[in-house]
């Protein structure tokens, strides 16, 4: 194990660390609802965008999230948040960084799988996750949380494209070759699918899972994220009707 005292380790941590201003306002802000709230068991409204890997999903929640005027919460976030109630900042260290490594895609890449386990670290998510929906008003993008919270206040959204439309994302987004990129999108598809399949035992790939599935690749991000807008607005309406019934 890497001595996580070494001051090369140690610098990265922080420098990632620093770039999580925003992930740690929010990771307060989840905090605090939730010890003020820890009783309350009623939703607020949340939208989950599961995604082939390549597809812009971050980018598409962010569109919407502006939209709407909610608070995103991707991977970086959710990573974030979990270490807040998990790990002390000492722990982190960095590991290997491969994309065929499911354990830095499922943990966050400065998430230490000696120091924390798997399933432990999957019960601190859920908590930031159900935490996180008690408040309202938020997008979830990735983590298998569209398995992790009910279907009644939330919409579950898929976006999909294809390999030729991912890897060509992938290559301009990260300065890859053709063939390094496509090995990087079916790598991580296909370790997005097993931690998918081991932690909730669901094919993240069935659309019976998803109330809308979207190619992002046929409509473009800026109508992606207004269907996406117009769908929640449907669904919140059929959800008052419910209410008032």
């Amino acid at each position: 194990m890497v001595d996580i005292r070494e001051p090369r380790i140690r610098a990265a941590a922080e420098r990632e660390m620093a770039k999580w201003s925003a992930a740690q306002q929010i990771a307060e802000r989840v905090i605090r609802f939730d010890e003020a709230h820890a009783s309350q068991k009623q939703l607020g409204p949340f939208i989950t965008i599961s995604r082939q890997a390549g597809c812009g999903a971050e980018e598409i929640a962010q569109r919407v999230g502006e939209k709407l005027h909610w608070d995103v919460i991707d991977k970086n976030v959710l990573d974030t948040i979990a270490q807040r109630f998990c790990l002390e900042r000492s722990q982190l260290e960095s590991i290997d960084e491969s994309p065929s490594n499911w354990v830095r895609d499922t943990l966050g890449q400065w998430l230490d799988p000696h120091v924390i386990s798997s399933d432990k670290f999957l019960a601190c998510l859920e908590r930031v996750v159900w935490a996180a929906a008690r408040k309202g008003q938020v997008i979830f993008v990735g983590r298998g949380i569209r398995f992790v919270l009910p279907d009644n206040a939330g919409l579950a959204v898929r976006i999909v494209a294809s390999e030729k439309y991912r890897v060509a994302r992938i290559q301009r987004e990260k300065g890859l070759s053709e063939a390094e990129a496509r090995r990087f999108v079916q790598e991580l598809e296909a370790a997005r699918q097993r931690f998918v399949q081991q932690f909730f035992h669901k094919d993240v790939s069935d659309p019976q899972w998803y109330d809308l599935v979207l190619n992002v690749e046929r409509w473009g991000v800026e109508t992606t994220a207004d269907l996406i807008v117009a769908a929640w607005k449907a669904r919140e309406a059929s959800l008052l009707a419910k209410q008032l019934s």
